[in-house]
């Protein structure tokens, strides 16, 4: 993804956060609930990061969120639709879709957080 290699280690750290807590939180919870607090934890590593070493906010995130997509389950969603295998099938395209919509909400959720503090520091400045 283009990495510059003076924040190379950031986004390493980045993608080891995102996995340790989706594969922690995978054993216990569903898809949605690991996916989504993997999503937002990781965000706000990135904004801490990102202006720590003053660097888009960007360029940390979406390199580190690749451990999050659900490869295996596309793939995997992909073989039983061509095999005719409808009940496999439907397993794995609702786990896909269920991480896509965790780490697409906690983007957002954090997304606005940020925003929020932003706003209400400016104002009290």
């Amino acid at each position: 993804m283009k990495v510059p290699k003076k924040i190379l280690i950031y986004v390493t750290i980045g993608g080891l956060i995102s996995a340790s807590i989706e594969r922690i939180l995978s054993q216990t919870n569903g898809d949605f609930v690991s996916c989504l607090t993997a999503m937002v934890c990781l965000a706000v590593y990135c904004e801490i990061t990102a202006r720590m070493i003053k660097e888009p906010v960007t360029v940390i995130l979406m390199p580190s969120t690749i451990p999050l997509l659900p490869g295996s389950s596309i793939y995997y969603a992909m073989f039983y639709a061509i095999n005719a295998n409808t009940d496999m099938f439907l397993k794995y395209s609702k786990s896909t879709l269920y991480a896509g919509l965790g780490i697409g909400l906690g983007a957002v959720i954090s997304s606005t957080a940020v925003r929020i503090v932003k706003s209400c520091k400016h104002k009290n400045s």
